[in-house]
């Protein structure tokens, strides 16, 4: 049984960690909504603990590897939250992220009062991701730091970040809606993978200079040699149009996720309506930030790179208006699908 003033407080936690994923996850019909919203708080601390790198890192894979253990078991929850709770007890902590550690106890509440088979469908997603994560920091440990090397480096990180997502939400989607039927089901998870990582990579665009500040750098070394530049040296000059270069290496390779995840999102039947706006909006999103992140000529000096807020209200509209119609959406897709492809031949062309 889910207590409501519990499932009230992640309600409002969601809509302070991620305006987006936020946006979607409220038009999701129960029990979705409060399943797909819980699961991605669970998924956002994990990813606190993972990316909070001011704290010791022993302690912090231990977490993660203790979460992955623990977080779905009866009598072992409560101690688990607690821990979580105490290693960000320091008020100094204080985003929103941080704060929502502090609340792990209400979280993991929320979690284990849904039915039984939400919390298997969820159940190994959040456990491969735990544990990936562990192995992320323990990079830390061993030296390494987390800079990675190419295209596989970033699709092996961002697979535990975020294509344990995709897997979770297919297992959700079959377990809520008669028409996911096996079938359908086969085909989304042939897409679940590309459909998180596509969308995690574009996350990683908006971040650069927040993630490279505590000390990480997602971007692939190999698209900074493949641009001539070092990342120290486009730190130090921001405006160097061998950055937009490398990003436009980045966005190349994300594109072709992207294209899986529309692939994905028509997968699911019409009649789903609101579980395919929720694919919908953040596929558009992304797209629309690939493009901004093209356009903005120094973009590794840039905190967040964010759409507008007229951008969401009308991409949402747009969307909303055609979710039942695979046409209409396949041309919303590739017209903002051509305005990245033209931004990355000009930033290509820029950097000669």
């Amino acid at each position: 049984m889910i207590d409501l003033e519990q499932r009230d407080y992640c309600r409002e936690a969601l809509k302070g960690v991620s305006r987006t994923f936020a946006l979607g996850i409220e038009l999701l019909a129960e029990p979705l909504r409060d399943e797909i919203g819980v699961a991605y708080l669970i998924c956002r601390i994990l990813d606190t603990i993972e990316d909070t790198t001011t704290l010791p890192a022993e302690p912090r894979a231990l977490l993660l590897q203790d979460f992955a253990a623990s977080f779905n078991e009866p009598h072992h929850w409560p101690i688990l939250a607690a821990k979580v709770e105490r290693m960000f007890a320091d008020k100094a902590l204080n985003g929103p992220d941080h704060e929502l550690c502090r609340n792990t106890t209400r979280v993991l509440a929320v979690f284990h009062g849904f039915r039984p088979g939400a919390r298997v469908a969820q159940q190994a997603s959040i456990i491969e991701m735990a544990n990936g994560m562990a192995e992320t920091v323990r990079r830390e440990l061993r030296g390494e730091g987390l800079r990675l090397q190419d295209e596989e480096d970033l699709k092996r990180y961002c697979y535990y970040v975020a294509g344990t997502v995709g897997k979770l939400l297919c297992n959700e989607w079959a377990l809520d809606r008669k028409s996911i039927t096996p079938q359908v089901k086969a085909a989304l998870d042939e897409r679940a993978v590309s459909f998180g990582l596509g969308l995690q990579v574009t996350n990683i665009i908006k971040g650069v200079t927040d993630d490279i500040e505590r000390g990480v750098a997602y971007v692939p070394n190999r698209l900074f040699q493949a641009a001539g530049i070092d990342l120290a040296t486009l730190i130090e000059n921001p405006a160097d149009p061998r950055g937009r270069e490398v990003v436009a290496g980045l966005a190349d390779m994300t594109l072709l996720w992207l294209d899986e995840a529309l692939e994905y999102t028509l997968t699911i039947p019409a009649v789903e309506r609101d579980i395919r706006l929720f694919c919908a909006l953040p596929l558009v999103f992304a797209v629309r930030t690939l493009g901004l992140a093209l356009k903005t000529s120094n973009v590794f000096s840039e905190r967040v790179l964010k759409i507008t807020r007229e951008e969401v209200k009308q991409i949402h509209a747009e969307v909303e208006a055609a979710i039942a119609n695979d046409n209409v959406l396949r041309r919303i897709y590739q017209r903002e699908r051509e305005q990245v492809m033209q931004e990355i031949e000009k930033a290509r062309a820029a950097s000669k």
